[in-house]
């Protein structure tokens, strides 16, 4: 039964002396991460962390970071990476919803606690990652006193994290993975792209996010060296490219647009670059054709997945990010499913379409998801008759490429980020001049969708735009705000179901354009 704790195993016995991490000019070895991953264990074991215990953590990318993380897992608990870009309300829930025992909180995000402690019902301790915000031993301070733990066993189809996102019906969602479902996933990556244990993996996308997150467990699968980087910025990543020779890099589409567009690029020594992988939202074809000019030897892979596919599901390989020769042609597609992943096309009973035309992406294969955490219901939708109905529509060409061609769920991406409808509709319906509101995903050439919300008032109020993006502020996340406001008289468009034709109030906004995502 193969765990992320007998990786870090494995990375320590094949390449102990071997640099593991470098993060701010410090360099660790392998010997020393699993050292310490065993002595922050020590620590949890020591504040009452028992066998599936949640563990929940909110910091940025750090290699103390990866440490809890691993920590967590050799503990025998479950990881709980919490988005740091969430407001405190959606925190709470998603602590309360996991039923988290400890909560790990390093100093960046420390102002979190006084704004969610009263809201929390299952969180026993609190504890400060490192630094001392209100007097307290932190974890870093206890876990150097201990004397290293030995690993609690958990693997296989342990869970071995929840990751949470956006819910369909306003309520987030915490996506199980397993231990052999990461692992597996992190090896067909690594096989797609030629990802080994001579590689220095960027770390910059949130670890809290699985295009960080994979890239992580994938430096410790692998033995290779991750260089993490707290927060996105373009000087500093071109700065940290050099000083670590990095050769492959995980980013989201905004992060590739911001480098390519950025006036140091062109000036940076990037030699030692030799993949950029990225995923999390679609990339314009003009976009693509930016980078590929900017970035001339770079090879490029796009991957499409999604959390409840482990994530990982397609790959467009670098020998097709070509814009001539036999080879061009595919990049407005998703590429070929990942080896050992089965996709199928399915129309709304399940059945294969012929190749070529549209129907719903769906996907087998060991790396699925078991499903949402404490929910059942939402569960059996997703995961019907065998298959994970990822909510893409979607088709096969003749060669076996797959084209993503609009959204069945009723979901928005924007800048990496997935943002589901219902739950901004939720918090704009609460302003007391709102009558109805539809939200929806419009064209925006750097986040790749912008949130536009459609209202119809009620009568006798008003209401401006800034009014209701000042009250969206209150309530969510920055990036789940609603960045531009439509107000109208006349009803919604209804179907014979009396629900509201979401697509042909986007239609306008999406026409001419040949995805509508």
């Amino acid at each position: 039964m193969y765990s992320l704790s007998q990786a870090l195993m494995r990375a320590a016995l094949v390449n102990g002396k071997g640099v593991a991490t470098r993060y701010e000019g410090r360099e660790l070895t392998w010997n020393e991460t699993l050292d310490r991953v065993r002595r922050v264990a020590a620590a949890l074991l020591s504040l009452g962390v028992r066998e599936g215990d949640r563990v929940a953590l909110i910091g940025g990318n750090s290699d103390t970071l990866l440490h809890c993380l691993f920590g967590v897992t050799w503990a025998g608990g479950v990881a709980v990476p919490v988005n740091t870009r969430l407001a405190a309300p959606e925190i709470a829930y998603c602590l309360n919803d996991s039923g988290s025992r400890i909560l790990l909180v390093d100093d960046d995000y420390w102002h979190y606690v006084p704004e969610i402690r009263n809201s929390l019902t299952t969180v026993e301790r609190i504890v400060p990652i490192s630094g001392n915000p209100e007097g307290t031993a932190n974890l870093t301070e206890l876990a150097s006193s201990l004397d290293p733990a030995e690993d609690r066993g958990r693997g296989g189809s342990d869970i071995a994290a929840l990751y949470y996102t956006g819910g369909t019906t306003g309520r987030a969602k915490g996506v199980i993975l397993t231990h052999e479902g990461f692992i597996v996933n992190v090896l067909q990556w690594a096989l797609s792209i030629g990802v080994t244990h001579r590689d220095v993996i960027l770390i910059v996308a949130p670890m809290f996010h699985l295009v960080g997150g994979l890239n992580a467990v994938a430096a410790v699968l692998l033995a290779a060296s991750a260089c993490l980087v707290r927060r996105f910025d373009v000087p500093t990543i071109l700065r940290e490219i050099d000083a670590c020779q990095v050769t492959k890099a995980a980013l989201v589409p905004v992060m590739v647009d911001a480098i390519v567009n950025h006036p140091d690029t062109a000036r940076a020594n990037l030699a030692s670059l030799q993949r950029i992988s990225y995923g999390g939202a679609p990339m314009t074809e003009a976009g693509l054709r930016r980078a590929l000019r900017a970035l001339p030897g770079v090879r490029f892979c796009q991957i499409y997945g999604q959390t409840e596919g482990g994530p990982n599901i397609s790959i467009l390989h670098h020998e097709y990010h070509v814009l001539e020769g036999p080879n061009a042609g595919k990049l407005r597609s998703a590429g070929q499913p990942m080896p050992g992943t089965i996709v199928a096309i399915l129309d709304e009973e399940d059945r294969p379409v012929p190749q070529g035309e549209v129907g719903e992406i769906c996907v087998r294969g060991l790396t699925i998801s078991p499903g949402y955490w404490n929910q059942p219901e939402e569960t059996a939708k997703a995961q019907r008759n065998g298959w994970l109905h990822t909510g893409d529509a979607g088709y096969f060409d003749e060669d076996g490429f797959l084209y993503i061609v609009d959204r069945l769920k009723d979901m928005i991406i924007t800048g990496g980020e997935n943002v589901y409808s219902a739950e901004v509709e939720n918090v704009v319906s609460l302003h007391e001049a709102v009558a109805e509101c539809v939200v929806i995903g419009i064209p925006n050439e750097r986040w790749g969708e912008q949130i536009h919300a459609i209202v119809r008032l009620k009568e006798g109020h008003t209401c401006t735009e800034e009014e209701l993006m000042a009250h969206c502020r209150k309530h969510l996340a920055g990036y789940k705000c609603v960045r531009s406001v439509e107000f109208r008289s006349e009803p919604f468009p209804l179907s014979g179901a009396n629900k509201i034709l979401k697509r042909e109030l986007r239609a306008r906004y999406w026409r001419d354009r040949e995805r509508n995502v």
